[in-house]
């Protein structure tokens, strides 16, 4: 049996593109770090922790 890679239906990615441009665009930069951060976390939960490095001002 030849398995097939799903493809993506190349409208939605384009419209996924746009509406992630605009979510941006209305965010202020601390939302938007607030947004990366829980991105990490979540990619990194079951990965052993890294050091932490100091904010720079």
């Amino acid at each position: 049996m030849i398995l097939m890679a799903k493809r993506k239906n190349p409208a939605a990615v384009a419209l996924g593109k746009r509406g992630a441009k605009a979510r941006l665009t209305k965010m202020t930069p601390e939302q938007r770090t607030e947004v990366a951060q829980k991105a990490a976390a979540a990619r990194w939960k079951d990965k052993p922790a890294a050091k932490k490095r100091p904010k720079e001002k």
